[in-house]
C-alpha cells in the first residue's frame, strides 16, 4: 500500500495550504488547473485515489458527470445541493468559526470556537459559556450530519446567533479518512490579529524588533497575521495589539 494522491482543483491560496498538509500527512497534491472540463476531469483523476475541489470553480453539472464516471470527489454534487438549500447570512459583524471534521466513516472532531471580529481572533470567545459553547458545537454536528459533509471544515456562523450560517471554508484530512486527532487547547486562549505595513517602512524591521520583544508572537507573513497563546487573556489582547500598532507605524516603541 502507497501513500495516496490527492487531486486538487482550487485557487493558488488553498494551492499553498494543501500542499503543506499533505506533505505533513505523507499524501501527494496533483494540482489542476481552475479551469477545467469534464473529460478533462476525469482525465486529470486517473492516478488520484480522490479529487478535493474548490466548490465555487466548477458547476454542478461537472461534478456529477466526473462522479458518474467513478470519481471520488469532495464536496460531493448531493452535499454542494444540500448546502445550497440552507440561507445564508450576510456577514455585518462578529461571527464565531467552528472548526469540524468528519470522515467518511462518520467519525466526527470539533475544536474549541473561535471568536472572529474584523481584525482580531480569540479562542475561545469570551464572554461566552460552557453551555452556549456545547449549543454552538451541537449545531454545528447537525448541520455537518444534514447536509453529508465529509471532510474538514470551519464553518461561519453569527455571532449574535448561531443557527444562522454565514460561511464554510474546506479543509483536507478527514476527505482520507485518516484518524482526527485531538481536539483538547494547550492553552486557555488563543489569539490571533490582523497586520499592516507600514507604508514609511518595511515588514521586516517591525517583525525583527517585535520577535526580539516577544518571543511568545507567532508570525505568519504569507497572511499577514500575529498569533500568540495563553492564560491571561488581557495581557494577551495588550501583546497583540501593540505588535498590530508597532507593525503598521502607529507607534514606534
Amino acid at each position: 500500500m502507497t501513500f495516496p494522491i490527492v487531486g486538487l482543483i482550487a485557487g493558488d491560496w488553498a494551492r499553498v495550504v494543501y500542499e503543506n498538509e499533505g506533505r505533513k500527512l505523507g499524501v501527494g497534491i496533483k494540482f489542476g488547473p481552475s479551469h477545467i472540463s469534464p473529460d478533462q476531469l476525469i482525465e486529470f483523476s486517473k492516478d488520484c485515489q480522490l479529487l478535493c475541489i474548490e466548490p465555487d470553480l466548477l458547476a454542478i453539472s461537472t461534478i456529477k458527470t466526473v462522479e458518474r464516471s467513478g470519481v471520488r470527489i469532495y464536496p460531493s454534487s448531493k452535499t454542494l445541493e444540500q448546502l445550497s438549500l440552507i440561507e445564508k447570512t450576510p456577514v455585518t459583524g462578529d461571527c464565531f468559526s467552528i472548526l469540524i471534521a468528519r470522515s467518511a466513516h462518520n467519525q466526527i472532531a470539533c475544536w474549541p470556537a473561535t471568536l472572529v471580529t474584523n481584525n482580531l481572533t480569540i479562542t475561545p470567545p469570551p464572554g461566552v459559556s460552557d453551555d452556549q459553547l456545547e449549543q454552538i458545537q451541537l449545531s454545528a454536528f447537525k448541520l455537518v450530519g444534514e447536509i453529508g459533509l465529509v471532510g474538514a471544515f470551519e464553518l461561519l456562523v453569527d455571532a449574535a446567533d448561531y443557527k444562522r450560517l454565514v460561511k464554510i471554508n474546506w479543509y483536507l484530512r478527514a476527505v482520507l479518512d485518516l484518524p482526527l486527532g485531538s481536539t483538547n487547547a494547550f492553552e486557555n486562549f488563543v489569539i490571533t490579529g490582523k497586520l499592516i505595513t507600514d507604508e514609511a517602512s518595511d515588514d521586516y524591521r517591525p517583525y525583527l524588533h517585535l520577535m526580539a520583544r516577544n518571543p511568545d508572537l507567532k508570525f505568519d507573513q504569507s497572511s499577514k497575521q500575529v498569533g500568540i497563546a495563553g492564560n491571561n487573556l488581557e495581557k494577551l489582547l495588550t501583546e497583540i495589539i501593540h505588535a498590530q500598532q508597532y507593525y503598521s507605524g502607529e507607534i514606534d516603541e
